[in-house]
């Protein structure tokens, strides 16, 4: 009768052990889904900066050609992450509970949805923005322009 109760009881903990594990294709799975959605946290990254940089360009060919007013609102745009549309996709993002950089919102570092710019860089853009604009000599729009210039390219990494 011992021995059923120690067999009984192995089979228990034997079945009990195999219970506890989830099966591999589930973890499998599910570690796939992980990379799918870390990847695309990376191409989101990747498409911000992309918009960034278009505005970067914009706003120094802008400047390059005189247009004053277009180069002043490239810079706007850069420090918004973009325009209205682009906007308009990040409310979609954080209404649907995506925060990009959760951590950096909960700390102060980035506005709800932001994945690039920074509320320093934000500010320091905007700053240079209204400085180019108000600027009545070209030193002083070189001046905004250079210091739109290093925080754009600082947060674009080059």
């Amino acid at each position: 009768m011992k021995r059923m109760h120690v067999s009984i009881a192995l089979a228990a903990m034997a079945l009990l052990s195999f219970a506890q594990e989830t099966p591999r294709p589930e973890v499998d799975t599910y570690n796939s889904i992980a990379d799918a959605i870390l990847a695309t946290k990376n191409a989101e990254t990747g498409i911000v900066k992309t918009i960034l940089d278009g505005h970067l360009h914009a706003a120094m060919a802008a400047a390059k050609s005189g247009d004053h007013e277009a180069a002043a609102a490239h810079m706007a745009l850069f420090a918004n992450e973009g325009d209205n549309a682009v906007g308009g996709i990040r409310k979609r993002l954080l209404e649907g509970g995506h925060h990009h950089n959760a951590e950096g919102e909960a700390k102060g570092i980035y506005e709800a949805g932001y994945v690039v710019v920074t509320i320093e860089a934000k500010k320091k853009c905007l700053a240079a923005s209204a400085a180019y604009l108000k600027a009545t000599t070209d030193a002083d729009r070189k001046k905004a322009l250079e210091e739109f210039g290093a925080v754009a390219t600082a947060l674009l990494g080059g």
